[in-house]
């Protein structure tokens, strides 16, 4: 054998060695963050704000239900997300929740611009749009709550 071969064999050697040991002593390598009881309060309080929001709206004549009435709102969870946003950036490997409110970010957005399109319309949003949306803003929620909980759980 030659000596390239024999240290890639001791490399390889050595790289079962010491994932063994590791497996052996019980070294855990984390790759999600711990469950951080601020993130699960503060979508479970965004998402009680978007409930209370889709039901005034649903209601609501124009122009009640236009963007300038419910600027208040979108400022509001805007604020709130971008806390629970730079909360959660601080946390080491915490990539999967930083998606997870970066997918309700686009969703507020997307919310944001349908209503100010109605708005040029003078009128609201439907209430089948306005159940559309509630239905994809909880599903949203639900995905982060579930997997708060389950690293609370230590299921991850």
């Amino acid at each position: 054998m030659t000596y390239n071969v024999i240290q890639l064999q001791k490399s390889r050697l050595m790289a079962l060695v010491l994932a063994l040991s590791m497996l052996i002593t019980g070294c855990t390598v984390t790759l999600v963050s711990r469950y951080d009881e601020q993130t699960d309060v503060n979508i479970t309080a965004l998402q009680k704000k978007f409930e209370a929001y889709f039901l005034k709206i649903e209601g609501a004549a124009f122009p009640d239900c236009s963007f300038p009435a419910n600027r208040d709102f979108y400022d509001d969870v805007s604020v709130q997300l971008s806390s629970t946003r730079v909360r959660a950036n601080a946390i080491p490997n915490n990539d999967i929740t930083l998606a997870q409110l970066d997918a309700l970010s686009q969703a507020i957005s997307a919310l944001e611009k349908a209503q100010k399109m109605r708005d040029s319309k003078s009128s609201c949003l439907p209430p089948e749009i306005i159940k559309t949306d509630r239905t994809l803003f909880n599903s949203i929620f639900t995905a982060i709550l579930k997997f708060e909980l389950a690293k609370k759980r230590g299921e991850i």
